[in-house]
Protein backbone atom coordinates (compact mmCIF):
# COMPACT_ATOMS: atom_id res chain seq x y z
CA UNK A 1 0.00 0.00 0.00
CA UNK A 2 1.37 3.39 -0.86
CA UNK A 3 -0.77 6.51 0.01
CA UNK A 4 -1.20 9.83 -0.66
CA UNK A 5 -2.08 12.91 0.43
CA UNK A 6 -1.67 16.96 1.58
CA UNK A 7 -1.97 18.76 4.44
CA UNK A 8 -5.78 19.20 4.88
CA UNK A 9 -5.92 15.61 5.13
CA UNK A 10 -2.97 15.00 7.87
CA UNK A 11 -0.35 17.85 7.94
CA UNK A 12 3.25 17.01 8.95
CA UNK A 13 2.91 19.51 11.52
CA UNK A 14 0.90 20.22 15.07
CA UNK A 15 -0.20 24.00 14.17
CA UNK A 16 -2.73 24.47 16.94
CA UNK A 17 -0.28 23.09 19.44
CA UNK A 18 -2.65 20.17 20.75
CA UNK A 19 0.27 17.69 20.52
CA UNK A 20 -1.12 16.24 17.29
CA UNK A 21 -0.41 16.34 13.45
CA UNK A 22 -3.29 18.03 12.71
CA UNK A 23 -6.43 16.93 10.38
CA UNK A 24 -8.90 19.53 8.06
CA UNK A 25 -7.25 22.45 10.31
CA UNK A 26 -9.12 25.42 10.59
CA UNK A 27 -12.03 23.19 9.68
CA UNK A 28 -14.93 21.47 12.01
CA UNK A 29 -14.84 18.73 9.69
CA UNK A 30 -13.57 17.31 6.80
CA UNK A 31 -16.05 19.22 4.77
CA UNK A 32 -14.52 21.66 2.58
CA UNK A 33 -11.23 21.61 3.86
CA UNK A 34 -10.40 20.48 0.31
CA UNK A 35 -8.71 17.18 1.76
CA UNK A 36 -7.54 14.48 -0.50
CA UNK A 37 -6.12 11.35 -0.27
CA UNK A 38 -4.99 8.61 -3.29
CA UNK A 39 -4.38 4.67 -2.36
CA UNK A 40 -2.29 2.60 -4.69
CA UNK A 41 -2.26 -1.13 -3.74
CA UNK A 42 -0.84 -4.14 -5.41
CA UNK A 43 -0.61 -7.83 -4.32
CA UNK A 44 -0.63 -11.11 -5.83
CA UNK A 45 -2.59 -14.84 -4.68
CA UNK A 46 -3.35 -18.04 -5.97
CA UNK A 47 -6.36 -18.95 -7.36
CA UNK A 48 -8.25 -22.53 -7.00
CA UNK A 49 -5.91 -24.14 -9.85
CA UNK A 50 -3.04 -22.79 -7.91
CA UNK A 51 -1.91 -20.01 -10.83
CA UNK A 52 -0.39 -16.70 -8.83
CA UNK A 53 -2.99 -14.14 -10.03
CA UNK A 54 -1.73 -10.52 -9.53
CA UNK A 55 -3.88 -7.33 -8.58
CA UNK A 56 -3.68 -3.65 -8.42
CA UNK A 57 -5.82 -1.18 -7.25
CA UNK A 58 -5.74 2.56 -6.90
CA UNK A 59 -8.30 5.08 -6.05
CA UNK A 60 -8.43 8.91 -5.66
CA UNK A 61 -10.94 10.19 -2.44
CA UNK A 62 -11.47 14.04 -1.88
CA UNK A 63 -13.13 15.67 1.04
CA UNK A 64 -16.48 16.80 -0.03
CA UNK A 65 -17.35 20.56 -0.50
CA UNK A 66 -19.83 22.46 1.96
CA UNK A 67 -23.25 22.15 0.90
CA UNK A 68 -22.57 18.99 -0.94
CA UNK A 69 -25.21 16.12 -0.23
CA UNK A 70 -25.61 12.18 -0.70
CA UNK A 71 -28.59 10.90 -2.73
CA UNK A 72 -30.15 7.38 -2.63
CA UNK A 73 -27.46 4.63 -2.84
CA UNK A 74 -27.00 3.97 -6.73
CA UNK A 75 -23.61 3.33 -7.03
CA UNK A 76 -21.50 -0.53 -6.13
CA UNK A 77 -18.25 -0.77 -5.48
CA UNK A 78 -16.20 -2.85 -7.27
CA UNK A 79 -17.10 -5.37 -3.84
CA UNK A 80 -20.69 -4.83 -4.36
CA UNK A 81 -21.19 -3.07 -1.78
CA UNK A 82 -24.03 0.21 -2.29
CA UNK A 83 -22.93 3.96 -1.96
CA UNK A 84 -24.97 7.25 -2.50
CA UNK A 85 -23.93 9.06 -5.09
CA UNK A 86 -22.95 12.85 -3.62
CA UNK A 87 -23.69 16.02 -5.07
CA UNK A 88 -22.28 19.49 -5.01
CA UNK A 89 -24.78 22.16 -3.99
CA UNK A 90 -25.74 22.77 -7.77
CA UNK A 91 -26.85 19.65 -8.06
CA UNK A 92 -23.43 18.74 -10.12
CA UNK A 93 -22.00 15.06 -9.70
CA UNK A 94 -18.82 14.57 -7.42
CA UNK A 95 -18.69 11.30 -6.85
CA UNK A 96 -19.54 8.60 -4.95
CA UNK A 97 -19.98 8.60 -0.77
CA UNK A 98 -17.34 7.20 1.31
CA UNK A 99 -16.62 7.18 5.25
CA UNK A 100 -19.31 10.35 5.58
CA UNK A 101 -17.51 13.73 4.60
CA UNK A 102 -15.64 12.05 1.23
CA UNK A 103 -16.59 11.05 -1.95
CA UNK A 104 -14.45 8.40 -4.38
CA UNK A 105 -13.62 10.46 -7.75
CA UNK A 106 -11.98 8.11 -9.31
CA UNK A 107 -11.46 4.27 -8.70
CA UNK A 108 -9.45 1.59 -10.92
CA UNK A 109 -9.18 -2.20 -9.99
CA UNK A 110 -6.73 -4.66 -11.84
CA UNK A 111 -7.10 -8.20 -11.15
CA UNK A 112 -7.67 -10.54 -14.17
CA UNK A 113 -8.71 -13.71 -12.11
CA UNK A 114 -11.71 -12.03 -10.32
CA UNK A 115 -12.62 -10.38 -13.44
CA UNK A 116 -11.83 -6.45 -12.97
CA UNK A 117 -10.01 -4.75 -15.98
CA UNK A 118 -9.70 -1.05 -15.71
CA UNK A 119 -11.37 1.99 -14.81
CA UNK A 120 -13.97 0.88 -12.62
CA UNK A 121 -15.59 4.60 -11.59
CA UNK A 122 -14.79 8.01 -12.99
CA UNK A 123 -16.47 10.78 -11.56
CA UNK A 124 -16.90 13.83 -13.73
CA UNK A 125 -14.21 15.63 -12.20
CA UNK A 126 -11.46 13.02 -10.93
CA UNK A 127 -9.04 15.56 -10.47
CA UNK A 128 -8.01 15.91 -6.66
CA UNK A 129 -7.84 20.35 -5.94
CA UNK A 130 -10.97 20.99 -7.90
CA UNK A 131 -13.29 21.10 -5.12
Amino acid sequence: LAMKWNAAWLSNQDCDGDGKLDRHLGYASYIGSGAWLTNHQSGEYYDVNGNICKWTYFVKIIAVPVGSYPGLPDVLDPWGFPHPTYYNADGSVIGYEIWDEFAVVQEVNNDPCAGFHGLFYKGPSPGLGGW
